[in-house]
């Protein structure tokens, strides 16, 4: 037996990466059991811990005219996001070459595992391979994350039900519209958007379990943390984080000084001692996928010093500072007595704190990577604003009504200013690809040059890769796309003609400049000058230029430039061609 179990595990070790899905189907299915038999096999009954008035379930006046009209108005809301999102929507975004590439020419998405850049997130986009069944549009792609849409607010709706339905709703748009959740839900290629999901999901379905104690509800806590954790690198510590406060600070009951460690006994605890082992079964999954070179490569490559990774995030994401310092305090308070624990919400700050602290320790910059946490300091917050705004003096009151005033308008600001250009870009370049589409079917016959002044060479490889998906065949794209009727893309940025990023086939060939025939092609994020592209329009016939819609006056610039200064190491003023584009035949 002993022998058996040793080449069974030697087995199982060796394929490790390939056998991704049998191990993780086994590893959820064990999971959900052994927290269904702990739980209910635990006898201890919780220590009674007193709940403060305001933390009752006062369920008020659900259908009275103002609910009925914060429900609406939250309804019309979601209808705007939801149309939002798909306008102007197209597989032109970054990254999206994994789509146009593979998931739309019938191949499966290979579970995120890169060992030599150290990251595993197996389960990422993982769901397009099963939605590349039913669709091969763009709209049919966003389902999914409509329905996720739509399922998250009603979640966020319950897992606050001690509010009035007001506030509930209020909360909810106020979660929706932060940057990070609106970078990851308007976008397919952010495995972000199932963590936010999937984290409300949890902390739903542990409150349940907290006033039912039904086993069915921590086995369904246990698989959506399961499936969290597989969705991004970083969110096993966001679990961790969740799970070991709250066994902690359960720990301390104001009723009584001092520690009861009974609390560790209870049904509550058996959950959090089964979901923080989830964490460290990642933990040890992780490490054994990336043997025996464990590594930080891929924050190594993208990462920026400490100093301005605080800065980037004081400018742009100040709800994340707000909850950490709020943790911090609120968490000395429950050590010395002097409030109560609240393990739900508590639980949630203290991990979406020690997620936030991760980003900061490895230096990744981005609006979405915080998107669990934005959720989480929304809810936080607010709700505790909510429960003691009855309590508070006038002067608070007004205190508390600014910062949030100031937060909306940060929040909206920044999610506006994302919108903006990320569907413009996608516009401009689903307008390109059609004059490039036009040009090349009416010249068959011969290879076409595209060149590229300013296009580093990743976002060439991108758009290329969708130029083939509207039916230009690039060169490098597929086995099939080389030869003579396929088109060249040349670039002055590239140093030497070859693939233009190591893990995709396109080709990029590297040219000082254009030659006679050449299509001269701007695209909207090119980091460069009116000036600079006026020389490449000028010398020839134009075909395309196209400006951002709506267009912004010129006295705006400034303002925007704000948001782009918050980016470390990047170019800080906003460029006096943003985002316009062209497309010119060289003479």
């Amino acid at each position: 037996m002993r022998l058996f179990l040793l080449h069974f595990l030697k087995a199982v070790w060796h394929v490790r990466v390939a056998w991704f899905w049998p191990i993780w189907i086994a590893l959820t299915g064990a999971a959900t059991l052994i927290v269904a038999w702990l739980v209910s096999h635990t006898t201890s009954a919780p220590i009674p811990i007193a709940k403060p008035a305001a933390d009752i379930s006062t369920r008020r006046h659900y259908w009275t005219a103002s609910a009925v009209a914060a429900l609406s108005l939250l309804a019309l809301f979601l209808v705007c996001y939801v149309g939002m999102t798909l306008k102007w929507e197209d597989f032109a975004d970054y990254d999206e070459s994994a789509f146009t590439l593979f998931a739309l020419r019938g191949q499966n998405l290979s579970p995120p595992i890169w060992q030599d850049l150290g990251r595993f997130f197996p389960l990422g986009d993982q769901e397009f391979n099963l939605i590349r069944h039913f669709t091969h549009t763009v709209a049919g792609y966003h389902v999914f994350s409509v329905v996720q849409i739509c399922i998250l607010c009603c979640v966020l709706l319950a897992l606050t039900d001690e509010l009035s339905v007001t506030i509930r709703a209020a909360l909810a748009a106020f979660a929706l519209i932060t940057p990070g959740v609106v970078y990851v839900f308007s976008g397919l290629y952010y495995p972000e958007r199932n963590v936010v999901f999937w984290l409300a999901c949890l902390a739903l379905f542990v409150k349940y379990f907290e006033r039912t104690k039904a086993t069915a509800w921590a086995a369904a806590a246990a698989v959506s943390a399961q499936i969290m954790i597989y969705y991004k690198d970083t969110a096993f510590l966001l679990l961790a984080g969740f799970a070991a406060s709250r066994l902690i600070l359960r720990c301390r009951n104001a009723e009584h000084p001092g520690w009861d460690f009974r609390t560790l006994r209870s049904k509550e605890s058996s959950l959090d001692w089964c979901l923080g082992l989830l964490g460290l079964i990642f933990c040890l999954y992780y490490l054994a996928a990336m043997f025996p070179h464990p590594n930080t490569q891929y924050a190594t490559l993208v990462g920026y010093p400490l100093p301005e990774v605080v800065l980037f995030y004081l400018k742009t994401n100040s709800l994340m500072w707000l909850l950490a310092l709020t943790v911090l305090f609120r968490t000395y308070l429950i050590l010395r007595g002097r409030v109560q624990f609240s393990p739900l919400w508590d639980g949630l700050a203290c991990g979406g704190s020690l997620y936030f602290a991760a980003y900061l320790y490895l230096g990744l910059c981005s609006f979405y990577y915080p998107a669990p946490v934005n959720l989480i300091a929304v809810l936080y917050l607010g709700r505790f604003a909510a429960l003691a705004w009855e309590r508070v003096p006038m002067g608070s009151k007004v205190a508390i009504s600014v910062l949030a005033l100031a937060l909306l308008v940060q929040n909206v600001s920044l999610s506006a200013y994302r919108l903006f250009e990320r569907k413009n870009t996608i516009h401009a370049k689903a307008e390109i690809a059609r004059v490039v589409g036009e040009r090349y079917s009416g010249s068959r016959a011969n290879a076409q040059r595209a060149f590229f002044p300013f296009a580093t060479p990743y976002v060439l490889m991108e758009f290329g890769s969708y130029l083939n998906y509207r039916g230009v065949p690039v060169e490098g794209a597929t086995p099939q796309t080389s030869g003579p009727n396929t088109v060249v893309m040349v670039s002055s940025v590239v140093a030497m003609s070859g693939p233009c990023v190591a893990y995709r086939s396109l080709i990029c060939q590297a040219g000082s400049g254009p030659e006679r025939g050449d299509l001269v092609i701007v695209l909207p994020d090119d980091n460069a000058s009116r000036a600079e592209t006026t020389r490449y329009r000028e010398r020839g016939q134009l075909l395309l230029a196209y400006e951002p819609r709506p267009r912004l006056p010129r006295w705006s610039y400034p303002l925007v430039s704000l948001f782009r200064a918050a980016w470390p190491s990047r170019n800080k003023e906003i460029s006096d061609r943003w985002l316009d584009a062209s497309v010119t035949v060289w003479k």
